[in-house]
């Protein structure tokens, strides 16, 4: 038997399948090759016209950017704190605490702080209760530990003190406190009104300078007996130049005029001295002071004393409560209203018996009786 199998038989894969022959899919892989390069070929080109298109952008993007870079300081940035609290000592060793509402600091000034409604509480003495000082603005260098305050400024002490004014530098290491600004204070020392001032030696020494007054009344618990001052126990109102007030003593200085009732001194400079009130309990732990009567009065340069009725003048004059009297030197000339005229260089003048002693040289109708009657009010 003879089988004959033609040549376009070879390549038919249905024959080959129906014969259950195994034959190699060859022309299904050679188009399946095709189409798998035809993707390659078409990713290749969208891959080359991506890079393409990302490098033009890039191009683009250079062309298109400022040439340079600068780096900017600005000094107006800011830290904004809220509720601060700083804390120090004094050179003393007390210590001081400052808060505020908000804090800010400036790039441009490292060591100063804005605060708004500024509170320091501070220590004048060991065993004294906290002392206060608040404005509605304030600059505090952390530093060098000062504080510049302003605006509604009121300074409060445990002994009694309170001020009020518009500018306050404080050193709080220092513990003192000066301001260019006009000022009006309240205490012991009566009521007082400057231009400026300072406030030194832990915050107990008092000056007002520019042109100050003031007014001292009798406090009824001073517990001074006799008169207040040279003429009872009314006010006494008196201005000056500059006005220094520590302790017990006060130093005035410059176009010095002191008022009492109808009484009236005036001279280039004053020290008034005045008796210091006895403390209740409640003071006991605090090196606080209560003023009472004046009790001295020393003037020099200039002097003169007047009332309605005579006018002393002198070099210097001073005035002795205890003894209740004014006792007058250098050029001493004593004018009355009738016309009495008395000139010496000392003269005693007993304000309780209204008479006047002459001592050393002496002119006038009433030398050869040494002491005379001055006429009475």
């Amino acid at each position: 038997m003879t089988s004959t199998v033609t040549a376009s038989g070879a390549n038919d894969h249905a024959v080959s399948e129906g014969l259950g022959l195994w034959e190699p899919k060859r022309t299904l892989t050679l188009d399946a090759a095709r189409r798998h390069s035809a993707r390659i070929r078409f990713l290749r080109k969208l891959l080359v016209l991506t890079a393409l298109g990302l490098t033009g952008a890039v191009i683009w993007q250079f062309i298109n950017q400022p040439t340079g870079f600068d780096l900017v300081d600005n000094p107006e940035e800011t830290v904004r704190m809220v509720n601060p609290k700083y804390s120090g000592r004094t050179s003393d060793g007390l210590p001081y605490y400052l808060t505020a509402a908000d804090a800010v600091r400036n790039a441009s000034t490292s060591t100063a702080v804005n605060l708004t409604a500024p509170v320091l509480n501070f220590y004048r003495a060991l065993g004294a209760e906290p002392s206060k000082v608040t404005a509605l603005d304030g600059v505090y260098d952390d530093v060098d530990n000062i504080l510049n305050l302003s605006d509604t400024v009121k300074l409060g002490t445990d002994d009694g003190y309170a001020c009020d004014t518009s500018e306050a530098k404080i050193f709080t290491k220092d513990k003192r406190i000066s301001g260019n600004a006009p000022i009006a204070c309240t205490g012991s020392f009566g009521a007082v009104n400057g231009n400026s001032y300072t406030i030194t030696d832990d915050y107990t020494a008092y000056t007002f300078a520019d042109g100050m007054s003031a007014t001292i009344t009798r406090d009824a618990a001073s517990g001074s007996d006799g008169n207040f001052g040279f003429e009872g126990n009314s006010p006494i109102d008196l201005s000056a130049q500059t006005a220094t007030y520590k302790d017990t003593t006060t130093i005035l200085s410059g176009n010095v005029d002191v008022k009492q009732g109808l009484s009236r001194v005036t001279s280039n400079e004053m020290i008034i001295y005045r008796a210091k009130a006895d403390k209740d309990e409640t003071d006991a732990p605090r090196k606080s002071l209560k003023l009472g009567a004046i009790t001295q009065i020393d003037a020099k340069g200039r002097f003169v004393y007047t009332t309605p009725e005579r006018r002393l003048t002198g070099n210097r004059g001073v005035y002795d409560r205890a003894k209740n009297i004014i006792t007058v030197t250098g050029n001493v000339e004593l004018k009355q209203s009738d016309g009495t005229v008395v000139t010496g260089e000392k003269l005693v003048y007993d304000m309780d018996k209204k008479s006047a002693k002459v001592g050393e040289t002496c002119t006038g109708e009433n030398c050869d009786r040494f002491t005379f009657e001055i006429k009475r009010d």
